[in-house]
C-alpha cells in the first residue's frame, strides 16, 4: 500500500517530509526538460531563407457560390420592389395632398366670389333708386310755462 492510500492521519513532521520530497522531485523534472530543449535547438540546422506563407489569391476567396449569387439577386430584386412601392406610396400621398389643397383653394375662391356678387348687388340696388330720401328728425318743441319746461314729442 502507498503512503497516500493510508487512511491514518499522519503526523505533522511526516507530512512535512513527504511534501519536501514531492517538491524536490518536481524541481528536478523541469531542469531536465529544459536541458533537453537546449540540446534540440543546438542540433537543428539554421535556415538559410525564411519561409514565406503562400500568397492567397483574393479573387478565389471573393468568388461566390451559385446559391450566394441567387440569394444576392433575390435580395436585389426585393430591394428594387420595395423602393418602387415606396415611390408609389409617396406619389399617392403627394397627389392626395395636392387635391386637398386644390379643393380648399376652390372653396375659398367660391366664397370670395359670392361676397363680390353680394356687394355688387347692393351697389346696383342703390344706384337703381333714383332718389335717396333721407328723413330728418324733427326737433321736439319746447314751451315754457311758468318756469317749467315741457317737451312735446309728436306721435307718429
Amino acid at each position: 500500500m502507498s503512503e497516500e492510500s493510508d487512511i491514518k492521519p499522519l503526523k505533522k513532521s511526516v507530512k512535512m517530509e513527504l511534501l519536501k520530497k514531492q517538491l524536490e522531485d518536481l524541481e528536478k523534472e523541469p531542469e531536465e526538460e529544459e536541458e533537453e530543449k537546449e540540446e534540440d535547438i543546438i542540433l537543428e540546422k539554421p535556415r538559410a531563407k525564411k519561409e514565406k506563407p503562400e500568397k492567397i489569391d483574393k479573387r478565389k476567396i471573393l468568388e461566390k457560390t451559385e446559391k450566394q449569387k441567387e440569394q444576392f439577386e433575390n435580395m436585389r430584386k426585393a430591394r428594387e420592389a420595395k423602393i418602387a412601392l415606396n415611390k408609389k406610396l409617396k406619389a399617392q400621398i403627394a397627389k392626395q395632398e395636392k387635391e386637398e389643397l386644390e379643393k380648399k383653394i376652390v372653396e375659398k375662391a367660391i366664397k370670395v366670389k359670392k361676397k363680390q356678387i353680394k356687394k355688387q348687388q347692393v351697389l346696383d340696388e342703390i344706384s337703381s333708386e333714383e332718389e335717396i330720401i333721407i328723413k330728418k328728425k324733427e326737433k321736439p318743441k319746447v314751451t315754457k310755462v311758468d318756469n317749467i319746461t315741457v317737451k312735446f314729442i309728436p306721435f307718429m
